[in-house]
């Protein structure tokens, strides 16, 4: 864990989401000329002086609106201001100051927390004559940047690490941290599943279909296991994805499913699983991640003693994959069976950086060829001489035959059947390799 957290708090289209990209070293956070476009809190990471940080994006703060987006947004700039050590007020340095940066640094001298007014969009010294009626905020000095070009960003950093008390060393998170990504269609109910599990409203959850643009990361624990948890912009499929911003957020759900172990792909129970959905589990077998299916708003279903069982079939019968991944039923707005899911991920966690001992897969070996020996092929008699694992997260397996090209598709899949029931790996893509011994 970071030593310290620091927010960035600001209105609307002042350069938050340049600054954060600067220091963290990366594009994260949506940089857009559209207003508002960051909604969530973003979070990073970077040293400097031998110190790590937490760094916070947030929506732009607009105090005292009625429109339901931004009052959300209100609220996430409150709790990223609650969460952080040190504050940072970002303005426009160039244009004039609003009745929102009025209050919004009222609040922040109020919190009592250490803090910083930054002036960005000072791209040069002639510019900073522009910075003296920033004073009238009483927040002391402001200091002139430029986020866009980095101008002066080494200097608020100094700054920023002198005013910050020195803190004992905190323990450090286990490195086998489980990275869980929950993805799927807009307005399945991810943001209210991640609210539901870390009790808190780490993000926004309206009625509006695709609130959340940004991917936001929280930390918990699940007996004793450290768990990253991903709530990601809503998926769309490509026709749809008809504004620039929307096409960017599809660009880091992508990413995020790059960084993830495990992901909780959510569906609608009253809109079944639809071709999409269909796509994005396939998305996630094929990078190689653990995958849970998770069904929610299952509460708004009529039901009778069959109803799991043909709703589970017809999935099987849609995506012939999706046997070998578990299918859970949840209510989140019910908090019915919600905790399940975490205790199946974690499990396939461990099941998909399973280390498979060589004597035991040849001992399967065996077992599996005995009961259904390889086929001839082109007047070829097919023989496997031993198996082993040569990777894992995920599990790659190294077949070694006489014919390695010979293997037809139909007896690999049985392999890979006989694999899974016989080490428990439910969840996990399998990679089959056949090589020339």
């Amino acid at each position: 864990m970071a030593d310290y957290t620091i927010a960035i708090l600001g209105r609307p289209n002042v350069g938050k989401s340049t600054l954060f990209n600067r220091l963290v070293g990366k594009t994260h956070a949506i940089v857009s000329p559209v207003e508002g476009v960051t909604r969530d809190r973003i979070y990073g990471t970077f040293d400097w002086l031998h110190r790590e940080f937490d760094v916070i994006d947030t929506g732009g703060y607009i105090p005292h609106t009625e429109d339901e987006i931004n009052k959300h947004v209100r609220m996430q700039a409150d709790i990223a201001a609650e969460e952080a050590d040190f504050l940072i007020l970002l303005v426009d340095g160039r244009s004039e100051l609003t009745s929102s940066e009025k209050t919004l640094a009222e609040l922040i001298i109020a919190m009592e927390k250490p803090f910083i007014l930054v002036a960005n969009k000072i791209d040069d010294i002639s510019h900073e004559k522009d910075i003296f009626g920033l004073y009238e905020l009483g927040m002391g000095d402001p200091m002139p940047v430029s986020a866009q070009s980095g101008r002066s960003l080494g200097d608020l950093l100094d700054v920023i690490h002198e005013r910050l008390p020195q803190r004992p060393e905190k323990k450090k998170i286990s490195d086998d941290i489980i990275n869980l990504a929950i993805i799927g269609m807009p307005n399945v109910g991810k943001s209210s599943l991640m609210n539901n599990l870390l009790k808190e409203e780490k993000s926004i959850v309206t009625d509006i279909a695709g609130t959340t643009r940004d991917s936001v990361d929280s930390y918990m624990k699940h007996f004793g296991r450290d768990v990253r948890m991903i709530d990601t912009a809503g998926l769309r499929r490509k026709a749809k994805v008809s504004d620039s911003i929307e096409f960017y957020s599809a660009v880091r759900t992508n990413r995020v499913l790059e960084e993830c172990d495990v992901a909780l792909v959510l569906i609608d129970a009253t809109k079944g699983f639809g071709n999409q959905d269909r796509d994005i589990a396939r998305a996630v077998m094929d990078s190689g991640k653990g995958l849970v299916l998770v069904v929610n708003k299952w509460d708004a279903i009529e039901k009778d003693t069959d109803t799991m069982k043909d709703f589970m079939e017809e999935i099987e019968y849609r995506f012939m994959a999706m046997q070998h991944y578990p299918i859970l039923f949840i209510s989140v707005k019910n908090n019915r069976r919600v905790t399940t899911v975490l205790d199946e991920a974690v499990r396939i966690f461990d099941a998909r950086r399973k280390k498979l001992q060589t004597a035991n897969l040849n001992d399967f070996l065996v077992k599996a060829v005995g009961k259904y020996p390889p086929p001839g092929v082109k007047g070829k008699h097919l023989k496997i001489k031993y198996v082993t694992q040569v990777h894992h997260s995920p599990p790659i397996l190294a077949f070694y035959t006489n014919h390695p090209d010979l293997f037809p598709i139909a007896y690999k899949r049985y392999l890979e059947n006989q694999l899974r029931n016989n080490f428990d790996l439910k969840g996990v893509p399998i990679r089959i390799s056949f090589r020339h011994k």
